[in-house]
C-alpha cells in the first residue's frame, strides 16, 4: 500500500471515530440538556424588516444558542432571504424557511376557502398534495419538537388572515404530539367571527398561551387560560449579546444629553388626526409644532428608522426644520444599538423603540397613530410601569416630560417575567443553570 493509501485509511479511520464520539455525545445527557435531537420550530414576522420583529427573533434565536446549542433550529417567516441575513449567526443550526407564510398568504389570497382560509392551510400542512411544491418544508414542520409563535402583534384585525399560522401550528402538533407554545402575543383589536373561534379553538390546544398586554388578557379569558408576561422584547435586555444600546457618551449625541430622539413611521397613521387635517401631514406637523414648542433646534435631533423608508417620509416632510439633524437608519440602529440611555427625550410612534429606550431611563412620548391598535400596544407599557406621555391626536401639544422610563424595579420585574416564561418553554438543567 502506498503511503498516501495509508493516509487516507488513518483519515477514514479519524472520521468514523470523530463521527461516533459525537454521536455518543449527542445521545449523553448533557447532549440532551443542550438540546441534540430538538427540532425547534420558530413563527415569526421576521424579515421586512422592522426593528421589534427582528429584536424579537434575534432574542430568542441567541437565547437558543445558549440554552439549546445542539438543537436545530427552524424560522419560518414571510421574508427568509433577508431574514437569513439579519439572522445568520444568532444561532449554529439555523435553517430559515417560509412555508407556512406561502401556505397563509396563498390562502388570504384566492378563493379556495374565502370564508374560512385557515381550514384550507390546516389541511394543506397534513395533505402536502395541496401544496406539492412546499413538500420538503412541510417535512420540516412535521419533524419539529416544539413549535413556538414568537411574540409581535400580527395576529388581530390589521392582519387576520394570520389566524391560519395559529390553525396551522395546533394542527401539526395535534398529528405529531408536538409542543406547541405563543409568546407575546398582541391580539388586540381581535378578529371577527369566524376567524375568532378558529383562534381561540386552535389556541385551546397550545400547552403556553403568553400575551403582551392586559386588554389581549381580557380578550382571551373564559376560552383560553392565557399567561401575561409582557413583550417578547424584555428577553433582550436579559443578558443581551446584541447591541440593544449604542455605545456613545451624551458628548457623541446630538444635544449633549438634551437633544430629541425620533421615531415616526408613515404606515398605519391614515386616522391620525390634527388641526391640520389627517394621516403623514397632521403627524409631521404635530411633531413640527412640539419640536417649536420645546425650542429644540435641528441640530439637536436624532432620527432613526424602525422600518426602512416607512420612517423617514415623516423626517422628509419636516424639510429644513431638521437642519444639522443626525440621521441613523436601520442598518445603523440594527447593528450598533438605539441611541438611549444618555438624557435624551423621544417622540416615537413605534412601540420597541418606547419599551427599549423607555427601559434605559430616557423620557418620551409615545404618539399613537393608529387608534386601538398603537394605543394598547403603548399604553401596555405605561401599566408595565413606562413614564412616558402618550399623545392619541395631534390637536395638544404636550409638555416636554422629565419623568424617565422604566424605574429600576418596573424594568427588573418585566425582564424576570419573561425569562420565567422562556424558562418554562425551554426547561434548562441544573448543570447548565449559567446559561440560563
Amino acid at each position: 500500500m502506498t503511503k498516501w493509501g495509508q493516509v487516507g485509511r488513518v483519515h477514514a479511520l479519524a472520521n468514523r471515530v470523530g463521527a461516533s464520539a459525537r454521536r455518543r455525545a449527542g445521545e449523553s445527557y448533557v447532549g440532551r440538556a443542550l438540546g441534540s435531537g430538538e427540532v425547534i420550530y420558530l413563527i415569526a414576522p421576521t424579515g421586512y424588516p422592522n426593528y421589534g420583529d427582528e429584536l424579537i427573533a434575534g432574542t430568542w434565536l441567541r437565547h437558543l444558542a445558549r440554552v439549546r446549542p445542539q438543537a436545530t433550529v427552524i424560522l419560518d417567516c414571510h421574508s427568509p432571504g433577508s431574514a437569513s441575513a439579519l439572522m445568520g449567526d444568532a444561532h449554529p443550526n439555523l435553517l430559515v424557511v417560509d412555508t407556512l407564510w406561502q401556505l397563509t398568504n396563498y390562502a388570504a389570497d384566492s378563493d379556495t376557502e374565502p370564508d374560512a382560509p385557515w381550514s384550507w392551510v390546516a389541511r394543506a400542512v397534513l395533505d402536502s398534495g395541496l401544496a406539492p411544491r412546499l413538500t420538503a418544508g412541510i417535512d420540516l414542520l412535521h419533524s419539529a419538537t416544539t413549535i413556538h409563535l414568537l411574540g409581535g402583534g400580527y395576529v388581530n384585525t390589521v392582519w387576520p388572515h394570520h389566524v391560519s399560522l395559529l390553525v396551522a401550528a395546533a394542527t401539526i402538533s395535534g398529528r405529531t404530539g408536538a409542543k406547541v407554545v405563543a409568546t407575546g402575543q398582541g391580539l388586540v383589536p381581535t378578529v371577527d367571527e369566524p376567524a375568532w373561534t378558529a383562534m381561540v379553538t386552535a389556541l385551546g390546544a397550545f400547552d403556553i398561551v403568553d400575551v403582551r398586554d392586559t386588554a389581549s388578557a381580557e380578550a382571551l379569558d373564559g376560552g383560553v387560560g392565557a399567561r401575561h408576561s409582557g413583550d417578547d422584547a424584555w428577553l433582550a435586555l436579559h443578558r443581551p449579546q446584541q447591541a440593544i444600546y449604542r455605545d456613545e457618551g451624551p458628548a457623541d449625541t446630538p444635544g449633549h444629553g438634551s437633544g430629541v430622539v425620533l421615531c415616526l413611521q408613515s404606515d398605519l397613521t391614515e386616522k391620525f388626526t390634527g388641526p391640520g387635517g389627517s394621516g403623514v401631514d397632521a403627524l409631521a406637523a404635530f411633531v413640527n409644532d412640539t419640536l417649536d414648542a420645546w425650542e429644540v433646534p435641528g441640530s439637536a435631533v436624532t432620527v432613526i428608522e424602525g422600518i426602512p423608508g416607512h420612517d423617514y417620509e415623516v423626517p422628509f416632510r419636516l424639510g429644513s426644520r431638521l437642519d444639522g439633524a443626525r440621521i441613523l437608519n436601520f442598518r445603523d440602529v440594527w447593528r450598533d444599538g438605539l441611541p438611549a440611555g444618555q438624557g435624551n427625550t423621544w417622540i416615537s410612534t413605534r412601540f420597541h423603540p418606547h419599551l427599549i429606550a423607555a427601559a434605559a431611563g430616557d423620557s418620551g412620548v409615545a404618539i399613537v397613530p393608529m387608534p386601538v391598535y398603537y394605543s394598547t400596544k403603548h399604553r401596555s407599557l405605561v401599566e408595565a410601569g413606562s413614564a412616558w406621555a402618550v399623545a392619541d391626536s395631534g390637536y395638544t401639544i404636550p409638555d416636554r416630560p422629565t419623568a424617565g422610563g422604566f424605574g429600576t424595579a418596573h424594568r427588573e420585574r418585566a425582564i424576570d417575567a419573561k425569562v420565567a416564561t422562556a424558562l418554562d418553554i425551554y426547561p434548562v438543567a441544573a448543570l447548565f443553570a449559567y446559561r440560563a
